[in-house]
């Protein structure tokens, strides 16, 4: 569905090195095969050990704040600042203002080490900063000789590039105040000629010298471009050759668009803040899209030999084997990956829960952003229908951004996915992935999509029995208006299309998200999470603009990531204290579900203490996280009233799909 885009797309320069590149791996074999689908470089490298780039990192504009570099490997002083010349730094200096920064970023993420080399005034002695039970005292006259770790500055980022060994080869990426990225990643060969439409084939040959992994790859086909070539995927990370025992939790996600636009590499997912202050590995991809990602004519007699189907679920399924086989060279662990997206994304998150075969042990836990459960999976026949009939070139003249009924979607081919949603979580077919479950949505959801209905401007009251129709079909729509639910009242400004996003809103989003939490917490039984948008981040709008004060769909993206496309640009952007703080209460219960495996609440006291604790979602209390600058605990469910008559009366359209 639709994805909020930054209006101003940030432009990646090219970017050269300003020494020698840094190695940040043992030296391996030699590549056996070169492999001419990727970027390459001959730079020379040197080589280091172990980094981490903290900061404190409040969210607030500007992001990081006294970014550092931490060295965990012991070594002398003296050659703990060689090796930050290496990164093209020196070693830390801890200025006043600086030191309860410091304190606080070590005894939360480098506890296993108490003493640190830093920078010096005294040539004759060294620094040593020293952590007792959570406090940082300096000894500006210790000895140069003892093996300890270091901290470096992190100030020399413009143009810094760093190279890790990854399984196949060398990947150059760059370095900056939140950590290190690593763009463009190839995760699959090529899907031109003909395996245009076919599952996407993984890249098993090594390669010579260094991929640049400093520029993102092309974006899929789509409305506004893209090319065949385009399944890539970034990295963002705080680490960098951690060691089997002190990986990080990997955040996986899925970008929506409607399964038409959209790409891992827009800015609104930047995954720098969140990779920055939870110390988190977090992955964004590429998909196929429209027909090259979705095509199905198995009513024309194409095997699925020939054409398997859901080829972009096969994308992200092979971008989350890839993490599997390859995260561990950039900080992250393979055994600690949480699935999340927004949109077409929280349906590709449905889509991957619907598949226990083939996504079991690619993730441990799924969060799923305003997914509109209400809409179906495709059937083998609908998505025939929808590429051979032009159903789907009619939808996107008549609505260019998005599909608003998603026509483009996972199929129930029978092979990854063998039946709708409900009827999985009711264990039949299979049943769905038992991991930790966190769903939710926006208050409101269905506003935004009523330009696309022709809704540009206020309309008058008879318009609403049209929309209903257009939703529910004529039969519904005038159970709909008989139980008179939807009540208009002309003394409100707008008062039609303030009630046609209502029923949008709970169609669409609100109340099947609600009827697939209840089943899940009653049949399914793993830990399961509810919440709701009260507030979220949104750019200024325009009185005029239809979601002027409201909280629509895809307005979560912003407070999710806090993209540094937003906090470096307040002009553009206005980024407020408020707007800080709410971040940091939905980044902090993301990150905490991710690292805990299943659990939003943060264990960190400082931010488990400020708001109240997220319950467990159960059938019966059905409590739910209201997010907001106060944020609350709803019981008994949202709209009771509204839902419990669409689950009884009007029943939702998986249940009525054939």
């Amino acid at each position: 569905m639709k994805v909020f885009i930054l209006s101003c797309l940030l432009a990646v320069a090219s970017v050269q090195s300003i020494a020698a590149q840094v190695l940040i791996a043992p030296e391996s074999a030699n590549a056996t095969t070169s492999n001419a689908l990727l970027r390459s470089t001959a730079t020379p490298v040197t080589t280091l050990s172990s980094v981490q780039v903290l900061a404190e990192n409040d969210l607030e504009i500007g992001g990081a704040k006294f970014p550092f570099i931490v060295l965990p490997d012991a070594h002398s002083g003296a050659l703990s600042a060689h090796t930050c010349e290496k990164l093209g730094e020196k070693l830390y200096t801890v200025q006043d203002g600086a030191l309860l920064s410091v304190q606080k970023m070590l005894g939360q993420h480098a506890s296993k080490q108490t003493q640190f080399y830093i920078s010096s005034a005294d040539a004759s002695s060294c620094s040593i900063l020293t952590m007792t039970n959570g406090a940082a005292s300096i000894n500006h006259k210790a000895v140069c000789s003892a093996p300890l770790p270091a901290l470096c500055s992190n100030t020399n980022t413009k143009g810094s590039t760093v190279t890790v060994q990854a399984s196949l080869g060398r990947l150059t990426g760059l370095r900056d105040k939140h950590g290190f990225r690593f763009n463009g990643i190839r995760y699959a060969q090529p899907p031109t000629g003909k395996r245009r439409f076919g599952a996407p084939v993984p890249i098993t040959s090594r390669w010579y010298d260094s991929v640049d992994a400093t520029k993102f790859g092309s974006i899929c086909p789509q409305p506004a471009g893209g090319s065949d070539d385009c399944l890539f995927l970034n990295v963002f990370t705080p680490k960098l050759n951690a060691g089997k025992t002190d990986l990080l939790p990997v955040m996986f996600y899925v970008h929506g668009g409607s399964f038409i636009n959209g790409a891992g590499s827009d800015p609104s997912f930047d995954g720098a803040n969140m990779a920055s202050r939870g110390q988190v590995v977090v992955v964004t991809i590429n998909y196929r899209l429209g027909v090259f990602g979705f095509f199905e004519r198995v009513d024309a007699g194409i095997s699925r030999s020939t054409i398997p189907g859901n080829q972009g679920v096969r994308d992200q399924l092979l971008a989350l084997k890839w993490v599997q086989d390859n995260i561990a060279s950039f900080g992250g662990d393979p055994r600690q990956v949480t699935a999340f997206g927004e949109s077409a994304g929280g349906h590709s998150i449905r889509a991957l829960l619907s598949m226990p075969v083939a996504a079991k042990g690619l993730f441990r836990a799924a969060i799923s952003q305003s997914d509109p459960l209400d809409i179906p999976f495709n059937t083998p026949k609908s998505a025939s229908q929808v590429v051979s009939g032009g159903i789907m070139n009619q939808a996107i003249a008549l609505a260019p951004e998005e599909s608003f009924m998603e026509l483009i979607k996972p199929t129930v081919d029978g092979i990854l996915i063998k039946d709708q949603f409900d009827q999985l979580i009711a264990g039949k077919n299979g049943g769905v992935v038992k991991v930790p479950f966190m769903v939710g949505t926006m208050k409101n959801e269905g506003d935004g999509f009523l330009p696309s209905l022709g809704q540009s401007a206020p309309v008058n009251d008879v318009v609403f029995g049209i929309t209903a129709d257009a939703f529910l079909g004529y039969q519904r729509a005038m159970i709909t208006a008989a139980y008179n639910l939807y009540p208009i009242d002309d003394s409100i400004p707008d008062a039609t299309r303030i009630v046609e996003g209502l029923l949008a809103s709970d169609y669409l989003w609100v109340c099947p998200t609600q009827f697939h939490t209840k089943a899940w917490a009653s049949q399914v039984g793993t830990p399961l999470y509810q919440y709701q948008f009260q507030r979220a981040y949104t750019p200024t709008r325009p009185v005029s603009d239809i979601c002027h004060g409201l909280v629509c769909h895809g307005d979560d993206i912003g407070t999710v990531f806090a993209s540094p496309a937003i906090l470096n640009n307040p002009s553009e952007y206005p980024w407020t204290s408020d707007d800080a703080a709410l971040s940091r209460m939905v980044m902090d219960r993301w990150i905490a579900f991710g690292v805990s495996g299943g659990n939003p609440n943060p264990t960190n006291k400082s931010l488990s203490d400020e708001y109240p604790a997220w319950p467990l979602y159960d059938a019966s209390k059905q409590s739910i996280y209201m997010f907001d600058l106060k944020p609350t605990i709803s019981t008994g469910g949202l709209r009771p009233k509204f839902c419990g008559f669409m689950d009884q009366a009007l029943k939702y359209d998986f249940q009525l799909y054939v």
